[in-house]
C-alpha cells in the first residue's frame, strides 16, 4: 500500500488562487478531492429513484440531468490517500511533490513554494491588458494508467482589480427563494446565465490590468464541475473556486443548511489579506445575504474595495446597505443594466 490513486478511483483538483512569495517564487495551494465513483452501486439507484419521485421527474432529459448533479454527492469518498502530483516547468523540467494524506471526506491540501520556473508559466490571453498567469499540473498516477488529472493554479500578482462574485441569482438563474424552482433548477434542469454577465465580466477582464476573477459560493464542491462547466460555455474568465466542503455521511452536511453570513464572510476575508494591494469589485445578489456580507467586509476593508454591485432579486431597499457610501454600490438587475452603469460612471 503506498497510498496512490486506485484504477477505480478520480481525482478533482480545484482551482486555486496562488500569492507572490517575491520576485521569483509562488505560494501555490493545492485542494484536490479523491473518491471512488460507485457507478454500479445498488443503494446510489435506489436512492437516485426515490429522489426522482421526490422531485416529480418525468422527462428523459431531466432523469440524465440529476443523475449528473447527484452523482458526486452518492460517491465513495477515499481517505488515506497521497497522491503525487507534477508539474511541467520550463524546457519541460517535472518537478513532482507527494501530497498529504487526504481525510475522511476525501479531500486533501497543501502549499508548495515554487519558482517561475518550475512552474512553467503559460498566458491566458494575448491582450495587454490581461497579464497574470496560469499553471497547469496533473496528478501522477502510474506506468500503467493512462489517465490524466489535470488542473490549474492561477498566479495573481499583488497588485491589480480581482473581482470577487457570488454564483447563484448573480451570475446563474436559480431563485433561491422559490424551493420549487430551486430545485428544479438545481438539479433538474441546464444552468442557463444571468442575461449579458459574462459580457460584463469579459468587458472587466479587458478593462482592468491584472484582473483576477473569484467563484465565493455557498453551494458544496460536489457540484463543482456542473458549476466550471457552466461559466466556460457561458463565456466567463477562468476564475477560482471558493465552495463549502461537506460530507454527506457526518454532520457536516448540516452546512448546507446554515447562514451563508459567517462562511462567505470569512472566505472573502482571507482573499483580501492575502492580497492587501489589490482592489476589489464585489458583485452578489439580494436574495440571501450578499448585501450583509459586503457592508460588514467594506466596513473592515474599506480601502480596498472599489465598487459594489448587487443584482435586486427580490424588491431590496438601500437599507440593506446601511452605512455605504452611494456612490461605492448599486443595485442591477442584469448584465445590460450593469454594463451600463459601469460605462456611464
Amino acid at each position: 500500500w503506498n497510498g496512490n490513486i486506485a484504477s477505480d478511483e478520480r481525482v478533482i483538483f480545484f482551482p486555486a488562487l496562488a500569492s507572490q512569495v517575491n520576485s521569483t517564487h509562488w505560494s501555490v495551494p493545492i485542494h484536490g478531492w479523491i473518491f471512488e465513483p460507485e457507478e454500479e452501486s445498488n443503494k446510489r439507484a435506489a436512492f437516485l429513484r426515490l429522489l426522482g419521485k421526490a422531485l416529480s421527474v418525468k422527462e428523459a432529459d431531466q432523469k440524465i440531468i440529476l443523475q449528473r448533479r447527484v452523482r458526486p454527492f452518492l460517491v465513495d469518498n477515499q481517505s488515506m490517500k497521497r497522491p503525487r502530483i507534477e508539474f511541467i516547468g520550463d524546457g519541460g523540467v517535472l518537478t513532482s511533490h507527494r501530497m498529504p494524506f487526504s481525510r475522511k471526506n476525501g479531500h486533501f491540501r497543501s502549499t508548495l513554494v515554487l519558482s517561475t520556473s518550475q512552474l512553467g508559466l503559460s498566458k491566458t490571453s494575448t491582450s495587454k491588458h490581461v497579464d497574470y498567469l496560469i499553471s497547469y499540473f496533473q496528478a501522477k498516477i502510474s506506468d500503467y494508467d493512462s489517465r490524466s488529472f489535470r488542473a490549474s493554479v492561477h498566479l495573481v500578482p499583488p497588485t491589480g482589480v480581482s473581482i470577487i462574485s457570488d454564483i447563484d441569482d448573480t451570475i446563474k438563474l436559480t431563485n433561491v427563494l422559490d424551493k420549487k424552482d430551486f430545485l428544479q433548477n438545481t438539479f433538474l434542469k441546464e444552468f442557463k446565465a444571468v442575461p449579458d454577465m459574462a459580457h460584463m465580466f469579459q468587458q472587466w477582464r479587458s478593462q482592468f490590468k491584472n484582473c483576477a476573477f473569484h467563484f465565493v459560493s455557498a453551494s458544496p464542491y460536489q457540484l463543482y464541475e456542473e458549476l466550471n462547466d457552466f461559466t466556460t460555455k457561458a463565456g466567463f474568465p477562468p476564475a477560482t473556486f471558493h465552495l463549502k466542503t461537506i460530507r454527506p455521511k457526518d454532520k457536516s452536511i448540516l452546512q448546507l443548511f446554515a447562514d451563508p453570513l459567517v462562511y462567505k464572510r470569512n472566505q472573502i476575508k482571507l482573499i483580501l489579506r492575502e492580497f492587501p494591494s489589490r482592489t476589489f469589485i464585489l458583485v452578489g445578489d439580494s436574495g440571501e445575504k450578499d448585501p450583509e456580507v459586503y457592508a460588514s467586509i467594506y466596513k473592515d476593508y474599506s480601502s480596498q474595495i472599489r465598487a459594489i454591485y448587487i443584482r435586486n432579486v427580490n424588491n431590496a431597499t438601500a437599507t440593506r446597505m446601511e452605512g455605504i457610501p452611494n456612490d461605492r454600490w448599486s443595485f442591477f438587475n442584469d448584465g445590460k443594466d450593469l454594463l451600463h452603469q459601469c460605462n456611464t460612471k
